[in-house]
């Protein structure tokens, strides 16, 4: 009898190593596609704290100026919707201030920032 060296791989150990590959890169596929959804809901909460920031520090330079409680305003070319509120704390004259931003025509908030403001 003679015998025969084996070179080279079967048929079925191909199609394993490629099923495990097809297992690896459908992964590696689903975990890219979750950090580009994370990335672009990162860059909306920090646009919104943006606004949110800028509002406050508006209404700390300028108190005595009337605004309204809900604003629609532009910032990088997107809208956002801006609530404020006040609250009396147990000290007169002070005012917790709580603003919250979300984008135009969305139910759900964006940003939420607290401060504490006094009147003049």
């Amino acid at each position: 009898m003679k015998s025969r060296i084996q070179r080279g791989f079967t048929l079925i150990e191909v199609m394993v190593a490629l099923t495990i590959i097809a297992i690896a890169l459908a992964a590696l596929s689903r975990s890219l596609g979750l950090s580009v959804l994370n990335q672009s809901g990162l860059e909306e909460r920090i646009m919104a704290t943006m606004v949110a920031e800028n509002e406050l520090i508006k209404r700390q330079l300028t108190p005595d100026v009337a605004r309204e409680s809900k604003q629609t305003i532009s910032f990088m070319n997107l809208e956002w919707e801006t609530e404020l509120l006040k609250e009396q704390t147990l000290i007169p004259g002070i005012y917790k201030t709580e603003i919250q931003v979300r984008r135009a025509k969305q139910a759900e908030i964006s940003a939420r920032l607290v401060t504490i403001m006094g009147e003049k």
